[in-house]
Parts: structure tokens; C-alpha cells; sequence
């Protein structure tokens, strides 16, 4: 074979690659405020795959919209199909402002507000395995999943976008303040959900079991449970004596804006169990409950507390840490 004809062959074999199907692409678009349209009406369809050709590679949306070849997050594929099927509610228009520039458009779009509810949900479960024990808050794809299913419809607002232009087709730049505001109105508060994680703690000392539950929102914690579990065997705390402290703690933490309280059974251990709203708790409350260190430092970034400097400090203490869910590759 010439190399001529070896040439001619490579080139069509390009050209085929880059033209024969390829994947999804872009409705052709000659505005930013025509690409928004088209990435809204994308997501308002159920039509993921064209909608993630408008996100970059690293835009946590890309875990809640999958790539046609698989799911990349296992313990939330459920959860994650009915945030998609509830998507559909979206309302949109170009907003009276119209485009500015060469990339930013005014969006007005009304939606479910899943954040609101989700909290809801949230905190419900941490009320509920406070005052009852068992894994309502751990169980975290479950109040995922309710508050979902509880949200109702928001009012419209109005943002501003930015759909970059590159190489012929666009971006929806996630890593700007304006555009955070933009995907979260679009998706009803959820873009904050989309690199959920929770996080597992548990170590034993002198008898006594240890367990950490956090709900983080990328790396920010948002929520937590601390639980200490101790040997009854000696039935010094019969079922009365039980409930009457998981009521005093409960009424005590009541006074405490962001905590709750409670103490349960577990066979034969008896549970006490402190829950904090880290969104709501006051940082010298934090500072006394033990949860942060005084002067902020290690486990503290920007006021709120770190996920993951919190498990390494834990892990050089000895506690085993487990992170869900996990984000996998799509295969």
C-alpha cells in the first residue's frame, strides 16, 4: 500500500470518528442567550446527554445527569432518577434584561425548591434518631428521597447565566458566583446536593463505642450525629428511666438552637445521641459541645467545618472512617 492511499484511508477514518455519530452535540446556537435556552430546554425534556455537553468535566451536576454508558454514583442512582423525572416542573424565559455582552444572559425560571425540603427532610431525620435511635439520618438516600418527594413549587426568580463560547460550542461556567445562583434556580437549590457525601467515624474506648455520622455538601459539613453507646447489662436504666432522659435531653436541646437530644436502647447498650444543625448552631455552642476547637484551627475552613480535615483528624486518632457515597467512574 502507497502512502498516498495509506494517507487517504487515515483521513476518512478521521473524518468518520469525528463525524459518524460521536455523541451528542449541541443545537447550534448563535447567542449565549440561545445556548441557555437550548441547555434549559434540554434539561426540561429529560434530554441529560445533550445537557452535559454544556458542563464542564469537573461540574458536579455531571454525577446527577449520567452519561449514557452508566451511572457513576450506585448509592444514589434511585434518588438521583427522581430529582430527573421531578426536573420536569421547570418553568423558564429569557428575562426583560436580555443578553449582555457576548456570554451573559438574564434567566427568570421557577422550579420545585428540593433545598428547602431536603433540609426539611434532613433534619427530621436527625431529630428522629436522636430521640428514637436507629439510622434515620444515616440512612441518607432515604431523606434525600423524601424531601424530593415533598418539594414544592418555588417562586420565579431571576439570575443571571454565563454560556462561554469554546470552539464552536458552549460552556455553562459553574465556578463563578453568578453561575452557582444560576444552576441552583434551575434545579430548585439540588446543585448543592449534587457531591453529597457522608461520612462514618466509629472507634471504641474502655467499653464505651463511639460513632460519627456527617452529612457534608462537597467537603462542607451541614449536619451531624454524635452517638455514645454503653453497656446496661446491669439494667440500671430500665425503658422508663430511658425515655425519661431522652425527653429531658430532647426538651434541654430545644433551648439550644441547631442540637438535638436523646438516649435509646440498643439490646443491651443504652445510646445517647447528639445531633447538630451546623447551618443553625451558634460557633460558641459549637466550641462547648466539643464538636470544633476553640481557636477554629485543623477542622475549620471559612466558618464552616471541613469534612475532610475532620476525618484525618479523626483517623490519626485512631477512629476507622468510612465515605459514601461512592462517585465512580462510568464504565
Amino acid at each position: 500500500m502507497n502512502n498516498c492511499h495509506k494517507i487517504a484511508i487515515l483521513f476518512a477514518l478521521v473524518l468518520c470518528l469525528t463525524g459518524c455519530g460521536g455523541g451528542p452535540k449541541q443545537a447550534a446556537a448563535d447567542s449565549a442567550e440561545e445556548a441557555a435556552v437550548h441547555f434549559l430546554t434540554n434539561l426540561q425534556n429529560g434530554e441529560f446527554d445533550q445537557a452535559r455537553t454544556y458542563l464542564e468535566e469537573d461540574n458536579p451536576l455531571r454525577i446527577v445527569f449520567p452519561a449514557a454508558e452508566g451511572e457513576p454514583a450506585p448509592e444514589l442512582d434511585a434518588v438521583y432518577q427522581q430529582f430527573r423525572e421531578k426536573l420536569s416542573g421547570l418553568t423558564f424565559r429569557v428575562a426583560d434584561e436580555g443578553a449582555v455582552g457576548n456570554s451573559m444572559v438574564y434567566i427568570s425560571a421557577s422550579q420545585y425548591d428540593f433545598r428547602s425540603a431536603i433540609n426539611d427532610a434532613m433534619l427530621a431525620a436527625v431529630e428522629k434518631q436522636c430521640r428514637e435511635g436507629g439510622d434515620a439520618f444515616a440512612d441518607y438516600a432515604g431523606w434525600l428521597s423524601q424531601g424530593i418527594a415533598d418539594a414544592a413549587m418555588g417562586e420565579e426568580e431571576t439570575v443571571r447565566a454565563m454560556a462561554s463560547e469554546k470552539s464552536g460550542s458552549y460552556i455553562i461556567d459553574h465556578r463563578g458566583y453568578t453561575d452557582h445562583d444560576f444552576m441552583n434556580l434551575f434545579t430548585g437549590g439540588f446543585y448543592d446536593y449534587a457531591d453529597f457525601q457522608m461520612a462514618v467515624c466509629t472507634n471504641s474506648m474502655d467499653g464505651v463505642e463511639h460513632t460519627y455520622y456527617f452529612a457534608a455538601l462537597g467537603d462542607q459539613v451541614i449536619a451531624c450525629i454524635e452517638e455514645l453507646s454503653e453497656s446496661n447489662e446491669s439494667g440500671e436504666l430500665d425503658d422508663e428511666t430511658i425515655s425519661g432522659l431522652s425527653e429531658f435531653y430532647a426538651q434541654t436541646a430545644q433551648q439550644i438552637p441547631g442540637f438535638y437530644m436523646g438516649v435509646s436502647k440498643d439490646g443491651s447498650r443504652a445510646v445517647t445521641h447528639i445531633g447538630i444543625d451546623f447551618q443553625t448552631a451558634d460557633q460558641n455552642a459549637l466550641v462547648n459541645s466539643g464538636m470544633v476547637s476553640g481557636d477554629y484551627r485543623g477542622n475549620m475552613a471559612n466558618g464552616w467545618l471541613s469534612l475532610s480535615a475532620t476525618v484525618r483528624e479523626f483517623e490519626k486518632n485512631g477512629m476507622t472512617s468510612t465515605v459514601t457515597p461512592v462517585y465512580e467512574a462510568a464504565q
